[in-house]
């Protein structure tokens, strides 16, 4: 424990903070989300309304009907495209709207 007037480390102080549950949850929120845009490049990033990430599960609203069609044919691969991006399985379903 440190005690008061104890000088830390800037690195240790933020990996503390970082480390806290509801900032740890909006990194994830945000690699998810960058990943979907480096992922799926430009032209699907067009149609896009929003990008949300939730407990394992990627919300997506679409503003084009066939893109949707053609994304549900191919969810397991843009599932793994992502996590393969990310270097690590964060996204388990993907919810297309």
């Amino acid at each position: 424990m440190v005690k008061r007037g104890e000088i830390k480390n800037i690195s240790k102080v933020l990996d503390d903070v970082l480390s806290q549950k509801q900032f740890r949850i909006g990194i994830d929120n945000l690699k998810v989300q960058e990943a979907w845009v480096k992922t799926m490049g430009k032209n699907i990033q067009k149609y896009t309304y929003t990008v949300k990430y939730k407990k394992g599960v990627l919300f997506i609203k679409l503003k084009s009907s066939v893109l949707k069609e053609e994304l549900t044919f191919e969810k397991r691969k843009v599932i793994n495209l992502i996590n393969k991006e990310l270097g690590k399985e964060y996204v388990k379903d993907l919810v297309l709207n």
